[in-house]
């Protein structure tokens, strides 16, 4: 698996470095600033959100039911057979009344407010708070010495999440 990661982004990196070839110096300037900046920033992201996860683990705020994750997964039915779903059909006043149900169960603005206190520490992270500054001085710099190009700066740091969509599908086998 680690192997398949390296690929997919040492391939990003040497399509941004032919990339440059043919566009000039400017380009590989900015698209591989850009390009570090933004995997510096993704693992800063998975090292903050990793903790947050296993600190949760220890504190047993997350359990490990697979019938409880299945049901969460599949809440809606979704990956039922036809036979299943054909039983199952809903009357519209059902599909009304199982909607404000599950509106009622979300909790609402109290449930996000509080999701959000609890993912803070991986938002929040100054490992992750670093490599965003790391981000901002790096354009600030190029664009002090004259330096900044906006389009490629901006395809170095799509590289990444494209790269990351691609590896998806090849750790998806």
């Amino acid at each position: 698996m680690k192997s398949k990661i390296s690929f997919v982004y040492l391939g990003a990196y040497i399509f941004l470095i032919l990339l440059s070839i043919f566009m000039g110096g400017l380009w590989l300037i900015n698209t591989q600033v850009a390009f570090i900046c933004s995997m510096i920033i993704i693992f800063a992201s998975f090292l903050s959100y990793k903790g947050m996860i296993e600190k949760r683990l220890e504190n047993g705020e997350i359990g490990e039911d697979r019938e409880l994750l299945d049901t969460i997964d599949d809440k809606y039915g979704l990956y039922e057979s036809e036979d299943e779903i054909k039983e199952k059909e809903l009357s519209k006043e059902e599909f009304v009344k199982l909607y404000k149900e599950e509106r009622k169960k979300s909790g609402g603005i109290k449930q996000t407010f509080s999701n959000l206190f609890k993912s803070g520490r991986g938002v929040f992270n100054p490992f992750r708070l670093i490599s965003y500054v790391l981000l901002c001085v790096a354009m600030l710099f190029l664009i002090r010495n004259e330096l900044f190009s906006a389009i490629p700066f901006l395809v170095g740091i799509g590289a990444v999440p494209i790269s990351s969509i691609v590896l998806g599908f090849f750790l998806k086998d």
